[in-house]
């Protein structure tokens, strides 16, 4: 189970190299922060759930992406409850809880290199 963020801004010519290595800096800590969160939030009954929970952020500096999977098959189950247990969320109220600083930080980063 994975929670996509798409950032869609239109940024006129090429990312100069820094900006580039700004935004990465800023998706890579972001994805870091949700998963430390989403850890912290997860329901503890073996550890497995809330050890599986990690952070992907290969080639942020291309894609300027990452990812934060659940790696457990009853992960989506727990987050978002069944018809025999209710929900207990812990990935969504995570990348609720970094969405503001994350678009806060972009539009800093964005702003600077317009200058």
């Amino acid at each position: 189970m994975s929670i996509r963020i798409d950032l869609q801004k239109n940024l006129s010519g090429e990312l100069t190299k820094s900006l580039r290595a700004e935004l990465a800096k800023v998706v890579r800590e972001t994805a870091f922060a949700i998963e430390a969160d989403a850890k912290q939030r997860a329901p503890v009954d073996t550890g497995a759930l809330r050890s599986s929970i990690q952070a992907d952020v290969k080639d942020a500096e291309t894609l300027l992406q990452a990812e934060v999977a659940v790696g457990v098959e009853y992960g989506p189950y727990v987050e978002l409850g069944t018809v025999h247990q209710s929900a207990q969320p812990f990935l969504t109220p995570a990348v609720e809880a970094q969405r503001q600083p994350f678009e806060q930080r972009i539009a800093e980063a964005i702003e600077r290199a317009g200058k």
